[in-house]
């Protein structure tokens, strides 16, 4: 027997499914008259989507947020949900955060779906995926409130995001001022689902620095793989089995600058007397092993992103909520220098 929907509910009390979604969150944007037949159709239904309509049974108020993403072990997931959580933190009101792990396009929509359906969350944090028209759509209808976390700027819906092709050129300019021209790329295959693009756009970043710079671009220096440490180890063998292996390599993440380093040290060659390299994020480990690397603020943004969410919530305790009538932006990408990269003039 199939268990009945908020989209039931909605039909049966002959309102919009937003509306049962604000009633379900106890939004005091709905009628006293409307409320009591909503829930009435509720009880008569027998509809119990979430934790959040026992907390209203009980009269109890904590509200429910959920943060979705196809990478949940990731340096960089666990970097925006250290943002995330201390956001929440500031704030005086009580959430729930659950989350969604989706590993594949059609997991996604399935999950979205279920999550309007259910009305299971008021807000959604959704974190390097795209929404495509008919999803926001979807969303909006069940007034389930959304930000996004992603690798580029978005400009149809909400998210907080900086420029990553900007970042690849950012890198590799760092070490064409260093006097390198053989400088490599490695990084993850593209494109990838989910929207996930990081890898492509900082690839489309170094193309361009060094088409700017009038350097061919060596197809062999270009090599992609999946993601992680394993995988960059054996890219990095690759590039120093070339018959003019490259003096640089710009790795996409600092995950993966872990196996280039590795590859390198273990193919008798030093870092960086022999081989340079930068990588991306400035995770933790980064200053600990002493790569060089792109700061692109990862933690700020978790933090800003479900600031502002909340903020669309209507929370008005969170500190900065005066100041973003606006997405906020993240700060510039920032070259930290530390000790994997050398000048080839010195």
């Amino acid at each position: 027997m199939r268990l009945p929907t908020i989209r039931d509910v909605a039909r049966e009390a002959g309102v919009g499914v937003g509306t049962v979604s604000r009633v379900l969150n106890n939004s005091p944007q709905v009628s006293p008259e409307t409320r009591e037949r909503v829930l009435d159709t509720i009880q008569q239904l027998g509809f119990r989507p979430n934790q959040l309509a026992r907390q209203l049974s009980r009269g109890t108020r904590v509200r429910s947020l959920g943060v979705i993403s196809p990478f949940i072990t990731d340096h960089s997931f666990m970097a925006r949900l250290k943002g995330v959580q201390r956001a929440l933190a500031a704030t005086d009101q009580d959430y729930d955060l659950i989350f969604y792990y989706v590993t594949t396009p059609e997991r996604v929509q399935q999950r979205l779906q279920a999550i309007a359906e259910q009305g299971s969350v008021e807000g959604l944090l959704l974190m390097v995926l795209e929404l495509a028209p008919e999803q926001r759509e979807m969303l909006n209808e069940a007034a389930i409130t959304y930000v996004g976390i992603n690798d580029h700027p978005i400009v149809d819906w909400p998210s907080i995001g900086a420029d990553n092709t900007l970042g690849g050129e950012l890198a590799t300019r760092y070490l064409l001022d260093q006097g390198h021209t053989r400088i490599a790329y490695v990084g993850d295959y593209f494109p990838l689902p989910y929207g996930f693009s990081a890898s492509e756009v900082r690839y489309r970043g170094y193309a361009r620095a060094l088409f700017e710079h009038d350097i061919p671009l060596n197809p062999d220096y270009v090599q992609l793989g999946q993601h992680g440490r394993d995988a960059a180890y054996e890219l990095t063998r690759n590039l120093l089995s070339l018959p003019q292996p490259p003096t640089a390599i710009f790795s996409m993440s600092d995950v993966q600058a872990l196996g280039c380093l590795a590859a390198i040290r273990d193919a008798g060659l030093s870092v960086p007397g022999d081989v340079s390299l930068i990588g991306f994020d400035d995770i933790e480990v980064s200053q600990l092993i002493g790569l060089t690397t792109v700061r692109q603020h990862l933690e700020h943004a978790g933090y800003l992103a479900m600031q502002y969410l909340l903020k669309l919530l209507g929370d008005t305790t969170i500190p900065d909520f005066v100041g973003m009538d606006q997405v906020p932006e993240l700060p510039a990408f920032e070259i930290i220098e530390r000790q994997t990269t050398r000048s080839l003039a010195a």
